[in-house]
């Protein structure tokens, strides 16, 4: 078994953690998630007979989780 530790930006409260957790467990191999919303990060703990690193990586990507979070800046001006 391999454990997979990933930052995931776009992944900041609990009904994205929730989202997540589904995600990975429904893919084969996947055996633990861990997520915190409050840390950004996802653990994943998985067969690498069964599935590889970057089939993780693709389906938290295509879910938005990856991307970094766009926060808009303050300018200063009302």
């Amino acid at each position: 078994m391999k454990t997979l530790s990933l930052d995931v930006p776009s992944m900041y409260g609990d009904h994205h953690v929730v989202e997540v957790r589904r995600l990975l467990t429904q893919l084969p191999g996947v055996e633990t998630v861990y997520a915190s919303s409050s840390f950004r990060v996802v653990e994943v703990a998985f067969d690498e007979k069964s599935l590889q690193e970057d089939a993780i990586r693709k389906v938290l990507d295509e879910a938005g989780y990856l991307a970094d979070l766009d926060v808009p800046l303050e300018t200063g001006m009302p």
